[in-house]
């Protein structure tokens, strides 16, 4: 259980994005210059991202991308499922039409309940928890 590393960037584009958010519009390549990750890569994410209405673009010579939700409303949770990269603990509870023990099953109850544990963890962390604890000299 791994997550992908366009979450991985995503989360690193956002913290990015929150930390300079009292800021104009930030372009891709001055986020790639601050994040390490390439300017296309980082369009593909905030495509994802604004999609799911996270982010959003402004257009012209002041353009760029902005964070539209507020930093304690984007959530570990909330990038994951932007980015399509769910953390399921075990395949029944992903596809539980796939699995013909689902529901009897004597462990199937025990993954659903560490799974509510696990969305719960994911949903209480959020862009400005990560903002707060960032030491002055964090890099995005």
């Amino acid at each position: 259980m791994k997550l992908s590393a366009k979450t991985r960037y995503a989360a690193r584009i956002l913290f990015c994005m929150a930390k300079h958010m009292e800021e104009s519009p930030v372009s891709s390549s001055w986020l790639s210059v601050q994040t390490g990750i390439s300017a296309q890569f980082i369009e593909q994410i905030l495509r994802q991202l604004r999609l799911a209405g996270i982010t959003d673009s402004v257009r012209g010579a002041c353009g760029g991308h902005i964070l539209v939700q507020k930093p304690d409303e984007v959530t570990i949770g909330k990038i994951l499922n932007a980015m399509g990269d769910g953390m399921e603990l075990s395949f029944c509870l992903d596809c539980p039409e796939s699995c013909d023990r689902s529901h009897k099953c004597a462990m199937h109850d025990v993954w659903e309940n560490l799974q509510q544990s696990f969305n719960g963890a994911l949903e209480s962390v959020s862009l400005q928890d990560a903002l707060h604890k960032a030491r002055p000299d964090t890099v995005c």
